[in-house]
């Protein structure tokens, strides 16, 4: 998604996308650019997450595949985490420092270098 994020901002007005996994620096310039988020949602519960799905109102760019556009009528959705904002914060930048950081802790420890 990290190439689409931009023009569907720019384009469309997107303003939120939901996902898993994080997007990259340019995704993360662009929500500061145009006043957006990233919605972190836990990954598998594929199952759970379709009983908010009320109806499916329109699906584009179909050859896509998981990276489709889809437009859902939903209710009670989430809970869901803002993991990246128009602020430049960034949960996934944090957690990757934060593996750095402990990582080479514990390798110092065990006297083993990094």
């Amino acid at each position: 998604m990290e190439r689409f994020t931009r023009p569907l901002m720019a384009e469309y007005g997107v303003r939120m996308i939901v996902g898993k996994g994080g997007l990259r620096d340019d995704s993360l310039a662009a929500f500061g650019e145009f006043g957006g988020v990233y919605l972190a949602i836990v990954g598998g519960t594929a199952a759970l997450e379709t009983t908010w799905i009320d109806a499916i109102e329109d699906v584009d760019l179909d050859d896509l595949n998981p990276e489709s556009l889809w437009k859902f009528r939903i209710r009670d959705f989430g809970p869901l985490l803002v993991a990246m904002d128009s602020h430049g914060a960034s949960l996934y930048d944090g957690v990757r420092k934060n593996v750095r950081d402990s990582a080479e802790r514990v390798l110092a420890e065990l006297g083993v270098g990094s």
